[in-house]
């Protein structure tokens, strides 16, 4: 089967409810059938449902050049549904957030990237019942419930995979890159062998770093990871021929005429995104009229402050990457390590903090966290 009768839709992926909300997913291990599920903030809580899977068929691909987009572009155009801006998960899923910067532009860099999705089919939740230990909850501390179980819950996750194929050329820093966005008006980053540089664009690159990299939400296949295996590939801008040469490799495999199709199998697909039901509309009227929420909308401003935070240091871990990766005079690459262990600190400390609100701990104490962690950030 080659690629091409991939990227058709094979037959309509079937629909759920018309109220359905879709998120995309984050894979914070809370995606699943079941799970409850706060609408209000747009985070996976505890699962309070018991049912079957049941399996909806359906396959559909897409191949799509992405150029020149940013990251909230990006999560946008493959959630498929947006609702107000609350389809991300508020605290967690930091791999997920970093990997929508490494794929996108951000305010050093120029990216182009090339996004091939192929969607399997999906899962319903049938035969939904409340679960014993909430029944229980109900009957003896009602006002505990919604805190625990929301308003709603997963009833469909989406399997398959998404990979894309990024080309970056990385400014050492924001005036070098906006002189470059102003001059060259080229958006399309992948390369040929017989790629002529003018002395407009040499001039405009000259100090910058260019890459090739692979990030995938499911579909690494045991070859994939084979040519992947080294990592993001660097380059200096006058002589990118190993990364041309890269990316060929990538795309005579991923592209029509290659075997990654032929290669994937299920073990090798995620949850892309699910979709959501009210317990109202699903008839679960006791969960539904548990109580008033019980978590505090404060998140959603938290979450935003840290996450600004985080973005700024993931786009700062990947030029001080590539830029340390070409270097060749030994005093520059000590002054890069330095530099980039203490930007490694504090990804982990602002990592750490947004994990430890998602335990929803209280707004006062999730604050307090995510406000030490940014005063590691300068």
């Amino acid at each position: 089967m080659h690629l091409r009768s991939i990227l058709i839709v094979l037959c309509g992926l079937l629909s759920s409810t018309a109220n359905a909300h879709t998120y995309y997913s984050l894979n914070t291990a809370k995606e699943t059938l079941g799970q409850g599920f706060e609408q209000t903030l747009g985070i996976p809580l505890e699962p309070c449902l018991d049912g079957q899977w049941q399996f909806q068929g359906g396959s559909m691909g897409d191949l799509a050049y992405r150029g020149d987009f940013d990251s909230d572009t990006m999560i946008n155009t493959i959630t498929g549904s947006v609702k107000a801006g609350i389809n991300l998960v508020i605290f967690g899923g930091s791999a997920k957030f970093s990997m929508r910067r490494k794929v996108t532009k951000n305010r050093n860099s120029a990216a182009s990237a090339v996004e091939l999705t192929y969607e399997k089919g999906s899962y319903n939740f049938e035969n939904r019942t409340t679960k014993p230990n909430i029944s229980d909850l109900l009957n003896t501390r009602p006002s505990e419930v919604r805190g625990r179980c929301g308003d709603s819950f997963i009833h469909n996750i989406k399997l398959g995979s998404r990979i894309y194929v990024t080309a970056k050329l990385h400014f050492a820093d924001q005036t070098k890159y906006e002189w470059f966005q102003t001059k060259i008006k080229v958006k399309f980053l992948f390369f040929s062998k017989t790629f002529t540089k003018t002395k407009v664009f040499q001039d405009a690159t000259k100090d910058a770093v260019y890459t090739i990299q692979v990030n995938t939400d499911g579909g690494m296949t045991p070859e994939l990871a084979r040519l992947t295996k080294n990592g993001t590939m660097h380059c200096k801008t006058d002589n990118l021929t190993p990364c041309i040469t890269y990316a060929d490799n990538l795309f005579s495999y991923l592209l029509d005429g290659g075997d990654y199709v032929d290669d994937l199998k299920d073990e090798h697909l995620n949850v892309l995104k699910y979709e959501v039901e009210s317990y109202e509309d699903s008839g679960h009227y006791d969960l539904a009229y548990a109580g008033q929420p019980a978590i505090s909308e404060r998140y959603i401003a938290l979450s935003a402050r840290l996450r600004g935070y985080q973005d700024l240091v993931y786009d700062e871990i990947e030029r001080l990457t590539a830029f340390r990766a070409v270097s060749e005079d030994p005093s520059e690459i000590a002054q890069l390590n330095t530099r980039l262990q203490a930007r490694e600190n504090q990804r982990i400390s602002l990592e750490q903090a947004g994990e430890y609100c998602a335990t929803l701990p209280g707004t006062t104490l999730c604050e307090n966290r995510i406000e030490s962690a940014i005063a590691t950030v300068d």
